[in-house]
């Protein structure tokens, strides 16, 4: 059902592409409009603030709620964070049905139920027998309908992770979900979703509207137009466009640049943690040979297991290897381990050592030596000595990791919860693992150890035999089998 709803959507996208829409909308505004016709699910839309999306996406809801099912129609549900929100939005709807040409009634009132009590919604149906309704936030006025939904403002909402789990549940037959906002903070559940789907977690798209890109899309031509028709005049583009900056001052960059400003509870600095991002981190090539550290997250099933690798360069640890398997064999897991020391000069390697880690340090222990890997315990304060070690190196620039939305979010999954006096709990942040957070951890907490290299010189043109083959063997799995000029360490 939901493919043949995309069908119709498409097709009556390619009717609406046979109007003028350039002189409706904005590019932006079509943009999105092209994207929703296309058929996709879930759209994820972060935008500068009174860009008018608002007003295209009402076209859409118009279309959609005006056409009969043969053509994709469907119902139309809006969601403000406030009533005034949603009795504009109606407002705007009953302007764009008349610019269509598209039957419909007056627009009414209807009261739908939502936490226990009545909720006040406006309506406008349609000769096609859909409706649109516009109504404030509240989630249970959601359950157990269907169509197009638009949550409007959506970091402002009151509840928002409520009213998305409502809206999501409409995609199982067909319908989409729309959500639109400007940014309240890195630890909103906006923009947590945004990272979800921009790092594979949750299926959909994702759009930003900056305010740049809306200026280049003709906003200012349209504002100065509807300056003139009210008799009034505006400033010069470049005047107007600096006195628009000026007024937001240190709030520009969230309120029109799209960048969330860093928010409270997240225990790494999320400012501190993009400074960390670095185009050349996670590339295996880069290894030159330098004291290189391991952190390994054990998981077998449900879980991501996760083998963090990096290499110290000065006083910066370089991510070089990042291997990550999802219901990956134990044997698979040590043979990508036992691959990267015989590869690297490993120094030292920290293993979670929690439930069925047990037996992974044992084995590992035995292979490379007690001396250089170390099991640890993921619980109470080693949990907290780990984070302490990877905020370290955070806070102080002195970590390297790729500009991966999909570490981010994992990263950003920690929280910090206040507890008894002035104590610090880590708390997971929903369902997320953060399996690559605890790997980062391992690896930090690994280099925290100070070590004394030492310079090891192999003896060559030798045929190993008896007790020198195990020698030699011995040796190889300390790390220390490589060719002429190989430093070693002590401890």
């Amino acid at each position: 059902m939901a493919d043949q709803k995309a069908f119709e959507r498409e097709a009556a996208g390619a009717a609406f592409k046979q109007l003028p829409p350039g002189d409706l909308l904005l590019k932006y505004q079509a943009r999105t409009l092209d994207r929703l016709f296309a058929g996709v699910s879930l759209l994820m839309i972060e935008k500068s603030r009174r860009i008018g999306l608002t007003w295209g996406l009402a076209a859409y809801a118009v279309l959609i709620a005006g056409a009969v099912p043969s053509k994709g129609g469907m119902n139309a549900w809006y969601m403000g964070y406030d009533m005034e929100m949603a009795r504009e939005f109606i407002d705007t709807c009953a302007l764009w049905a008349r610019a269509f040409g598209i039957a419909a009634e007056a627009a009414d009132e209807e009261m739908l139920d939502g936490d226990g009590e009545k909720v006040q919604a406006f309506r406008i149906r349609f000769a096609s027998g859909f409706k649109i309704v516009a109504l404030p936030s509240v989630p249970r006025a959601l359950r157990g309908k269907q169509g197009l939904v638009i949550i409007d403002e959506a970091a402002f909402h009151k509840d928002l992770a409520e009213v998305l789990k409502a809206a999501i549940a409409l995609l199982m037959w067909g319908g989409q979900v729309v959500v639109v906002s400007t940014h309240d903070g890195v630890a909103n559940p906006f923009n947590l979703m945004l990272d979800d789907v921009r790092s594979g977690r949750r299926k959909g798209e994702t759009i930003t509207i900056t305010f740049d890109d809306a200026i280049a899309d003709g906003l200012y031509e349209r504002i100065a137009m509807t300056f003139e028709v009210k008799g009034r005049k505006i400033a010069a583009k470049a005047d107007w466009i600096a006195d628009i900056r000026a007024t937001y001052g240190e709030d520009a960059d969230e309120e029109l640049d799209c960048i969330p400003k860093a928010g409270a509870g997240s225990w790494l600095d999320p400012a501190a943690l993009a400074a960390c991002e670095h185009p050349d981190a996670g590339l295996p090539e880069l290894y030159a040979g330098g004291p290189y550290f391991m952190g390994r997250d054990v998981a077998r099933r449900r879980d991501l297991a996760v083998i963090y690798g990096c290499e110290e360069v000065g006083d910066v640890l370089w991510l070089r290897d990042r291997w990550l398997g999802r219901g990956a064999t134990f044997q698979a897991q040590d043979d990508a381990t036992a691959d990267l020391i015989r590869r690297r000069r490993m120094v030292r390697y920290f293993i979670d050592q929690t439930g069925m880690g047990e037996k992974v340090v044992e084995d590992e222990q035995r292979l490379y030596g007690e001396s250089r890997v170390t099991g640890v315990l993921l619980t109470g304060p080693n949990r907290l000595d780990l984070a302490i070690a990877l905020k370290d190196r955070v806070d102080r620039c002195l970590l390297r990791i790729p500009p991966k939305p999909e570490i981010r979010t994992d990263f950003r999954a920690i929280k910090k919860k206040g507890g008894l006096a002035g104590s610090i709990t880590l708390v997971n942040d929903g369902d997320v693992h953060a399996d690559e957070f605890w790997a980062a951890g391992l690896v930090c907490a690994a280099a925290s150890i100070p070590f004394q290299p030492y310079a090891y010189h192999p003896v060559t043109g030798r045929d190993f035999t008896g007790e020198s083959a195990l020698a030699r063997r011995r040796a190889e799995n300390e790390g220390l089998g490589g060719g002429s000029g190989f430093r070693g360490f002590r401890y």
